[in-house]
């Protein structure tokens, strides 16, 4: 199956009823240009960037203007694949593009919220803050990307509905979302503790490694 329709069979349900819908024209629009799925997805990296910019300075029309640069970066996350599959421009290197594009947002972002919560109210416990959700973030992704490669992944049939919600809730595209609303209503420092907390899921990756290791060596 090419990447781009894998992926489009697991994004998360508000990519489905959202973003999905609102890149595809985008990107048939595209397609009669020469843009590149892997153009369009430096893009998304270079708009959260300045999604981050803005949330550095902390007042709060930034924030807004911050807000919107954060709705592109996942809505041309969604045109780069979308473009792919109607140009028939995937390959290794571009699956590969798109999965490091993913990366750099999350950073920016509690970056950018974090510096504008020091500027504004002079806590670097803020700064502490943000860079241990940031920490947590790369590390439970990089737990994950191993344990896909170790074979660790776990079958569809051994989740629960509930597990399949958590999974749905916990994706970085619902989080971020709900990041962003909070830091659009001016809690930017609720916004922090948010994904601060919600990051706290590397120990989660962690446990369910061992679990399956376990498994693994007792089957």
């Amino acid at each position: 199956m090419p990447y781009e329709l894998h992926n489009m069979k697991r994004e998360n349900f508000l990519a489905k009823i959202t973003y999905r819908p609102l890149s595809e024209p985008i990107a048939l629009l595209l397609s009669k240009t020469n843009i590149t799925p892997n153009q369009v997805s430096f893009i998304s990296v270079v708009s959260s960037i300045v999604a981050g910019i803005f949330f550095s300075l902390g007042e709060w029309l930034y924030l807004v203007i911050g807000y919107i640069f954060l709705q592109l970066t996942y809505l041309l996350d969604h045109v780069d694949g979308n473009l792919a599959r109607y140009t028939g421009r995937s390959d290794e290197f571009g699956k590969w593009v798109d999965e490091i594009a993913n990366k750099p947002p999350k950073f920016f972002l509690v970056l950018g919220v974090s510096i504008g919560l020091f500027r504004m109210t002079n806590n670097s416990f803020y700064l502490i803050l943000g860079s241990i959700a940031i920490f947590n973030w790369f590390y439970s992704a990089y737990i994950s990307e191993t344990k896909t490669k170790f074979g660790f992944g776990i079958s569809k049939k051994s989740r629960t509905s509930f597990g399949k919600f958590l999974n749905q809730m916990l994706m970085p595209i619902t989080i971020f979302n709900i990041f962003g609303l909070l830091v659009l209503i001016n809690k930017a420092d609720l916004a922090l503790w948010f994904v601060s907390t919600v990051s706290l899921i590397s120990i989660k990756q962690i446990y369910s490694t061992r679990k399956l290791w376990r498994k693994k060596q007792n089957s």
